[in-house]
């Protein structure tokens, strides 16, 4: 049994002990290290915040009829006015009235259709809706035409009485054009 101030020595003739303290040593500067870099990073933290603000406004989608005019047979009577229904300013209506028709008598009622809007109108749907004794149809305008904002596009719609027409009878005619944002 070795004394007791024995020293073991090992290989490379370091003692047991000076290997254990440079050891404990090192791990204590390890742990030092450790602290300090966590103690570094949360009192050190700096921080900065980047915003971004914005607003949006949209657009307005209108369109109006403007021009209106019309022309008849030769006997016949007639009107074209324009109605502001939405009370917006602008003509969203034609109403059309003819008098004295007869059989194979026409009318041609021409308008312009006006974005007046601030995007671009497409035409989405068209509806023409007449009596049987009568014919319509309309030109100057197609289902997915788009009209710029500010531009116009020059359109007649023309009404023909056909020969099926009564004397002294009364029909009625309605074309509705649907228009949508451009994108749609």
């Amino acid at each position: 049994m070795p004394s007791v101030g024995h020293v073991k020595h090992t290989q490379r003739g370091e003692k047991e002990s000076d290997k254990e303290m440079k050891t404990k040593i090192a791990s204590i500067f390890a742990i030092l290290l450790i602290a300090l870099a966590v103690a570094g990073f949360s009192y050190a933290w700096w921080t900065e915040t980047l915003t971004i603000d914005g607003s949006v406004s949209t657009g307005k989608l209108d369109v109006a009829f403007e021009n209106i005019g019309i022309t008849l047979s030769e006997y016949m009577t007639g009107a074209a006015e324009g109605i502001d229904t939405d009370s917006d300013g602008d003509y969203d209506k034609i109403n059309v009235t003819i008098g004295n028709g007869y059989p194979c008598g026409w009318a041609n009622v021409t308008f312009n259709i006006t974005n007046t809007g601030t995007i671009p109108a497409k035409c989405t749907n068209i509806t023409i809706t007449a009596a049987s004794e009568l014919t319509a149809t309309l030109n100057g305008i197609a289902k997915g035409d788009t009209i710029a904002a500010g531009d116009t596009k020059s359109c007649e719609l023309t009404i023909h009485v056909k020969e099926t027409a009564d004397e002294n009878a009364s029909y009625t005619i309605t074309v509705t054009i649907d228009f949508g944002q451009f994108n749609a």
